[in-house]
């Protein structure tokens, strides 16, 4: 199993202290934006410093408040629960947000809603994701929902999931009319739970972009709050762009973004004590070539493990790393960028690997035939976690002194030892022999990929719930995805 964590390597004890010490520098003299006057009002009654619309946070308030933050927290699916925290199994969750796909021939077009359907039932046939997410949002097939677009969109990812649910849905007016971006969340929340009959358990986590550097926008704020009120997980992610939205210095990144996540914990705290929050930054640096997000940069991994050893120090649950890349093909490129991004995670107590599969061009599209590579190299990474077994019998000293000095080992049946320490079975990757019947069989990793598609969508159920559940979500879903 996984000892220590990757981050000591990169940050030690002293590193740690600059930075949470550069951190209470900004919360302390600088301040964060605030855009809402509800939170304003929740920092002005428990004592936090507030001037006009930045609010300034003492140490002695954040030590408090983030005392109440819980280390772990259980959350409830339809036919499975999770547990989600430090120093428990890292949880693996897929790509959201991606407005283009990639298809198995390579072509590139916007995303729509079957895409959706689809990734949903790979999501929840495969034993590589614990959580299902919301892969895209706001992407054509629901403009003529019964209600609300966005409750169409919560109703289909409730439809789907047989697992754990993750919504990254931002209310706006284009997907919610009938109230601000408090009153759609809450709505959102609200199905899930009537849907599952359950008001009691935390049934949905969500997250919302803080808008650095050192603000947080309205919008969010309402999510956020709305998320509080109704008692479920928030999670506070953060994406900023060095020299751009985030200090030019990798050291600086953190530290403004970390300062920008903590007053939302804070404010969560203050809301509803004890109430589940999980940081999610996915900062990287900017090319300032092009000004554009480069997520496949070796500097990425490296503010992800900043990140985690601040994480780590505040004893806050982390979700972040990826298999993200800033290619746009399934190639070398990729591939070599998206383990980078996932070994942050793997190699750390982060608590969650999100955007774990199929992403490409910094978040811009989603591809088919990666993100089933992508579930093969986290294959690989929950191997890496696992780590070496070690004891005095996984010596094989009795083994070595019978078979001796060239000796052979495969007299017998295969043993236990070999058989639950090495990982042989790939339907993606290709570990055959490189002669003419070999390359054959194998063929190309794309076809390959494509084969364990169509069988994971042949395969692929529904939940098995009620007429009641069912009529709950018809109520919102377009006519075409309706029971």
């Amino acid at each position: 199993m996984l000892k220590g964590n990757l981050f000591d390597q990169f940050f030690s004890k002293d590193d740690v202290e600059m930075i949470h010490e550069s951190i209470m520098r900004v919360l302390t003299e600088i301040g964060i934006k605030i855009e809402d006057e509800e939170a304003l009002e929740i920092f002005r009654n428990h004592g936090a410093k507030v001037d006009g619309d930045l609010v300034f946070i003492s140490q002695e308030l954040l030590t408090k408040t983030l005392s109440t933050i819980p280390e772990a927290f259980e959350i409830v699916g339809i036919e499975s629960k999770l547990t989600i925290g430090i120093g428990k199994d890292l949880v693996v969750a897929p790509t959201n947000g991606c407005p283009t796909v990639q298809d198995f021939q390579g072509n590139f077009r916007s995303s729509n809603s079957d895409d959706l359907e689809n990734f949903y039932k790979i999501i929840n046939t495969s034993d590589v994701y614990g959580i299902s997410s919301m892969v895209c949002a706001d992407i054509p097939g629901f403009e003529n929902s019964p209600t609300e677009s966005a409750m169409a969109q919560m109703a289909m990812l409730a439809k789907y999931s047989r697992k754990p649910m993750y919504n990254i849905l931002g209310i706006t007016p284009h997907n919610y009319k009938a109230g601000n971006a408090k009153v759609g969340s809450r709505a959102c929340i609200q199905l899930v739970k009537e849907y599952m009959d359950n008001h009691d358990d935390y049934v949905l986590y969500s997250g919302m972009c803080v808008l650095p550097p050192l603000s947080v926008g309205g919008d969010a704020i309402e999510h956020y709050l709305a998320f509080a009120e109704e008692n479920q997980p928030v999670n506070v992610t953060t994406c900023s762009m060095s020299n751009l939205t985030a200090p030019p210095s990798l050291m600086g990144s953190i530290v403004a973004d970390f300062a920008n996540m903590l007053a939302i914990a804070v404010l969560i705290q203050l809301k509803v004590p004890g109430l589940p929050v999980i940081f999610s930054p996915f900062s990287s640096i900017a090319d300032m070539r092009e000004v554009r997000l480069c997520t496949g940069a070796p500097e990425f991994m490296l503010i992800c493990l900043g990140h985690l050893a601040m994480g780590d120090y505040y004893r806050i649950p982390m979700r972040t790393g990826g298999s993200l890349a800033d290619g746009f093909d399934a190639d070398y490129q990729a591939g070599c960028e998206s383990t980078l991004g996932a070994l942050a995670a793997t190699l750390t107590n982060a608590c969650i690997l999100p955007h774990a599969s199929g992403d490409l061009s910094n978040f811009n599209l989603l591809s088919y035939p990666k993100f089933m590579m992508d579930e093969e190299m986290l294959r690989y990474m929950r191997r890496l976690r696992e780590g070496v077994m070690i004891s005095e019998k996984k010596a094989n000293i009795d083994l070595l002194k019978k078979v001796g000095p060239r000796g052979n080992f495969l007299k017998g049946r295969t043993s236990k030892d070999y058989r639950e320490e090495t990982y042989l079975t790939s339907p993606v990757f290709n570990r055959g022999a490189c002669n003419e019947d070999g390359r054959l069989k194998a063929g190309d990793i794309k076809d390959r990929a494509k084969k364990i598609f169509d069988e994971r969508i042949a395969s692929y159920q529904l939940p098995d719930v009620t007429q009641t559940q069912k009529a709950i979500l018809n109520k919102h879903l377009p006519k075409k995805y309706q029971y």
